[in-house]
């Protein structure tokens, strides 16, 4: 048993805000990885049995999309075969289940058209070498469980199945094993399996979010990916439960300390390798314990010592992973809805060792350095290319940079560097250092050993903007200078807004509006300072970007209205728009004569006829083009936005 102080009180407080602190770093680090359009992910890390930092970001999914919370709940799919295990070896201490009894004694109306299944045990069912199928399909997963037949279908599944291979002969994953075990458990215990495991296993242990799909809380909310159905499963020992990040971690420490739900000799069994292969070299087969996926976890890049017990899960619409390693008496959960896009078993070990290293300085990766504090001071922080904000982020052993747009989108574009003395490594054979020249400091590439400054960090202290410029934030311009042929307008600059940058005083960003999913800049940010009230200039030294993309906003008033020209477009100020009233096209197109532009604040039904060397734009109310003459396809009806005649 491993002991632990009790503290005070004031430690306890300080020991809360060192929590809060350490849980906005992890949660930005786990943010930066995440896709644009994700629904959930949540995480929980407990040392020495409590909590020291656990988060949900996103949001609960659906057609409400209410922010996610840590009271959310995760399917963590075939996590729950550790409970499943649990259960079993409670039985067995009781004396009602043996290990190594053939299920058919629990189970007598088990069949299968292959005798061999009269073999089969609850150690072959739990360590995945029972010879069973695979999975029982039918029903697996469903958006109602109201109608639960899933017991008399796996018995005709089985009875029309034959075996892939003798019992105990391999170790292969398997869920049908698990299921025979939960229904084993229901049999001898004469309760349903999920009322057993909860009465045996999750409430005495304080666990109340976990539970099993049958049994619905709505003080837990179940995240549901997008805008799909929650996801429900029926197949309950293998992966039913449902469970807060926190729970997860609370349910695994029962496996580092004295336990009232499992006893020491149950723990040490299941922590055996039980698996078999009949292929020297095979260390997957043979990794299995009773339930866990590996019993010995190593990772090259992080030192967690020895018995490093873990188990992932994935269903149709998450994926989990559990860790738990006694070296560091630890407990790491994390869960995703399948759009997030992340590395999961990577991502929580990163969240970990970033975690160790700043709350007690200890580095537990193997083949890198924790980014030196001196390096954080001098160049963490706010970095600009023509095109775009960026911010260099070092957490841990680890640089993430990431993409910052002053409309409030963040997106990781270079991720998960890891320092190893000199620079920072990643995938792709990329490298980043930086360095500072002349007063000024730059993030320096190294892809394929093509070495560039490719952003500079933004300048401080600049003189504050004058009235003139003030005036102009938050306006929105839009373009009306464009051609019958321009293709540029199709992905980007049909638009802009004047934006600063925050906590850059005398730094302007021309937030430019375009396609999100343009493969040449998405969204175009380009920053600038004022020359004087009427000019801005850029000021960036980025010889590893393309200079032409400088920003040099020149404004103007013509016809009542101010206009800027910028990037070789002319913009007007959208606030003096004429409404739409259905007019049509005049005359040839005239390249010096400036476009046609309207607004429409009520539903655009219909467009009016487009021309030949003429052409149609409609925009959104953020300027962003929604249909384009040029480019053909059909046009859905807009409620407010822009229409440009050209």
């Amino acid at each position: 048993m491993i002991s632990r102080r009790c503290p005070g009180t004031s430690e306890r407080r300080e020991q809360r805000k060192m929590n809060q602190a350490l849980k906005e770093k992890l949660s930005a680090i786990l943010g930066m990885n995440l896709k644009k359009d994700y629904t959930s992910a949540s995480y929980a890390i407990m040392r020495h049995g409590e909590i020291l930092a656990a988060d949900s970001l996103g949001t609960q999914g659906g057609e409400e999309k209410k922010p996610a919370d840590t009271n959310c709940t995760y399917n963590v799919a075939s996590v729950s075969k550790i409970y499943c295990t649990v259960a079993v070896m409670q039985l067995v201490e009781q004396g009602k289940l043996n290990l190594d009894e053939p299920i058919v004694t629990y189970l007598p109306r088990f069949k299968m058209l292959d005798d061999r299944y009269r073999q089969i045990t609850l150690r072959h069912c739990l360590s995945h070498s029972s010879g069973l199928p695979g999975t029982q399909w039918k029903h697996f997963s469903a958006s109602d469980v109201s109608h639960d037949t899933y017991y008399e279908e796996v018995y005709d599944y089985m009875a029309h199945s034959y075996l892939k291979a003798a019992p105990g002969e391999y170790s292969v994953y398997c869920n049908d094993g698990f299921t025979l075990a939960e229904m084993a458990v229901a049999a001898v215990s004469g309760m349903s399996y999920a009322q057993y495991c909860k009465d045996h296993i999750t409430e005495p242990i304080g666990a109340h979010s976990s539970r099993l799909s049958p049994v619905r809380n709505t003080e837990y909310p179940l995240v549901q990916e997008g805008k799909k159905p929650h996801e429900l499963l029926f197949i309950q020992g293998g992966a039913g439960y449902t469970t807060t990040m926190s729970d997860l971690c609370l349910f695994g420490n029962q496996f580092l300390t004295d336990s009232s739900i499992l006893t020491k000799e149950s723990k040490g069994e299941m922590a055996k390798h039980q698996g078999v292969s009949f292929l020297p070299g095979d260390t997957r087969s043979t990794g299995f314990g009773l339930g866990w996926d590996n019993v010995d976890m190593k990772d090259k890049d992080y030192d967690l010592g020895e018995g490093v017990l873990q188990k992932g899960g994935n269903s149709f619409q998450f994926t989990t992973q559990f860790i738990i390693i006694p070296k560091y008496d630890a407990v790491l959960a994390i869960s995703e809805t399948h759009d997030c896009g992340i590395d999961v078993p990577e991502t929580i070990l990163r969240l970990f060792a970033t975690a160790m290293l700043e709350t007690e300085g200890v580095n537990i990766y193997t083949q890198y350095q924790p980014v030196p504090q001196e390096l954080k001071e001098q160049f963490e922080g706010t970095y600009l290319v023509p095109s775009a904000v960026l911010n260099a982020h070092f957490y841990g052993a680890v640089l993430n940079v990431t993409r910052d747009s002053t409309r409030g989108d963040s997106e990781g574009i270079h991720k998960n560097l890891k320092w190893n003395g000199k620079v920072f490594e990643g995938e792709n054979d990329i490298r980043i250092s930086f360095q500072e020249h002349e007063g000024q400091k730059f993030m320096i590439l190294d892809l394929r050993g093509k070495v560039a400054p490719f952003a500079m960090q933004a300048p401080r202290n600049l003189p504050p903007v004058s009235q003139a410029w003030k005036d102009r934030i938050g306006k929105k311009y839009v373009l009306c200078s464009t051609s019958p042929w321009d293709l540029i307008p199709c992905e980007l600059m049909t638009g802009f807004i004047i934006n600063p940058l925050p906590d850059h005083e005398g730094i302007l960003v021309a937030s430019c509006s375009g396609r999100s999913d343009s493969g040449v800049y998405g969204l175009f940010e380009g920053s600038f300072t004022p020359v004087d009230d009427q000019k801005g200039t850029g000021f960036l030294r980025t010889p590893a970007n393309g200079s032409r993309d400088l920003i040099t906003p020149c404004f103007e008033m013509k016809d009542g209205a101010e206009h800027c020209v910028m990037a070789s477009y002319t913009f007007r100020d959208a606030e003096g728009l004429p409404e739409y009233q259905g007019e049509g096209f005049t005359g040839a197109y005239d390249p010096h004569t400036l476009n046609r532009v309207y607004r429409f604040d009520k539903t655009l039904e219909t467009l009016p006829e487009v021309p030949e060397n003429h052409r149609l734009m409609v925009l959104d109310e953020d300027m962003v083009t929604c249909y384009d003459s040029l480019m053909g396809g059909e046009y859905k009806k807009q409620d407010k936005g822009y229409l440009i005649l050209v």
